[in-house]
């Protein structure tokens, strides 16, 4: 169940890399919490406790309802355009993004044979945090700047889950509470910046210290 989850997750990736809508973002940000939900959820079938179920519960409303809701209304209030507009061409993403996660699977297929860990969990979660920095780098707009750095989190998360999976419930929840801030803060600076900056993009930030 975890591979095959982990399988769907890492095929968000790639969706990530050909769309060139900013609400796509969103729906596959949406549907990476799901499966991170339900990565937490399946273990209690076997061992169920009321307690376990505040972290499933707190990842489910947190990134598949309050931060895609939040971000949906950046993208209204602030009228932002729904077209992405990349610093690369999109196929150059897409083939940097092959190659990267091809890397990282023999990788981590490499090191499962010395460590005991689960490859496709582990390299699933890796590529999403290697994703998740191409997109900061290589997209334009600030929005799609913080959907980058979810991403890049729930990687965080997904691979951390196959290493640390003993990890203090407080720690993880204040983890997600540290990313609901940072996206809330950064709302703020974008609405902030908008009302300066039409294009909304870091280039016209770039423009600004010229």
């Amino acid at each position: 169940m975890q591979n095959v989850l982990s399988i769907i997750f890492c095929l968000s990736l790639f969706y990530l890399a050909v769309t060139s809508r900013v609400k796509t973002y969103v729906t596959v940000l949406q549907l990476q919490g799901i499966i991170l939900t339900v990565l937490l959820l399946y273990p209690l079938i076997e061992h169920f406790s009321v307690p376990a179920l505040i972290l499933p519960a707190t990842l489910f409303i947190v990134k598949v309802y309050l931060i895609p809701k939040y971000i949906k209304k950046i993208l209204l209030d602030l009228d932002i355009k729904r077209i992405i507009e990349p610093t690369i061409q999109q196929f150059s993403f897409l083939l940097l993004v092959i190659f990267t996660m091809t890397v990282i699977f023999v990788a981590s297929n490499i090191l499962s044979k010395s460590t005991g860990i689960e490859t496709i969990p582990f390299a699933s979660g890796f590529s999403a945090v290697a994703v998740g920095m191409f997109i900061i780098i290589f997209r334009k707009k600030l929005i799609i700047h913080v959907a980058g750095f979810l991403v890049l989190e729930n990687g965080i998360f997904l691979f951390g889950s196959t290493i640390a999976s003993k990890l203090p419930m407080m720690i993880e929840l204040g983890s997600l509470l540290d990313i609901f801030v940072v996206v809330f803060l950064m709302g703020i600076a974008l609405n902030k910046i908008s009302s300066t900056l039409s294009g909304f993009e870091v280039t016209a930030l770039r423009r600004l210290k010229d």
